[in-house]
């Protein structure tokens, strides 16, 4: 048993490790009081800094088809009318507007966000971590889904979509 635990634990933490490597966009939205959580497969993320390491540019296009909750037939839903209509509204964009140092690591990004032809500036904190011979670059921020016209009037699910975005910039 101990055997087991030991090598369950090693499991875990050596797959969070490389987790921690790859690119990507989760989000977390509470549904009839339980956090639902889920991610996008296809991404682009763009981003330009300076000599110093100063945060000059960040663009990003998603791919609304590729989500993934983890059940098939939710993800299936999400992707008509009522939430992402992808028929008609392929991408989701994000366009910087204005980006200043909050420190030599962090930065604050004025950026309008576009989903289903519907556009919104948001502000969100950007942090950048040199790691070998790339920049680890990480966001969290949360966005109202009626703003976007994003599943319309639900009383068992949350206006917040929290969001968590992962990034590499190769130095």
């Amino acid at each position: 048993m101990k055997h087991f635990l030991f090598f369950l634990i090693y499991f875990c933490s050596l797959s969070l490790g490389f987790s921690q490597n790859v690119p990507s966009i989760d989000f977390v939205i509470r549904n009839v009081g339980i956090g639902v959580d889920g991610h996008f497969e296809t991404f682009n993320i763009e981003t330009d800094f300076d000599a110093t390491g100063k945060l000059l540019q960040i663009n990003g296009v998603i791919k609304a088809a590729s989500i993934e909750t983890g059940m098939e037939s939710r993800d299936e839903h999400l992707l008509k009318d009522d939430y992402f209509d992808v028929e008609n509204y392929e991408n989701i964009t994000l366009v910087s507007k204005t980006i200043t140092a909050k420190s030599e690591a962090v930065f604050n990004v004025v950026a309008t966000l576009t989903i289903k032809e519907k556009s919104k500036e948001i502000r969100i904190t950007v942090n950048r971590e040199k790691v070998d011979d790339k920049y680890r670059v990480t966001s969290k921020f949360a966005i109202n889904r009626r703003d976007f016209g994003v599943g319309g009037r639900s009383f068992i699910l949350s206006n917040t979509v929290k969001i968590n975005v992962l990034h590499f910039h190769k130095l």
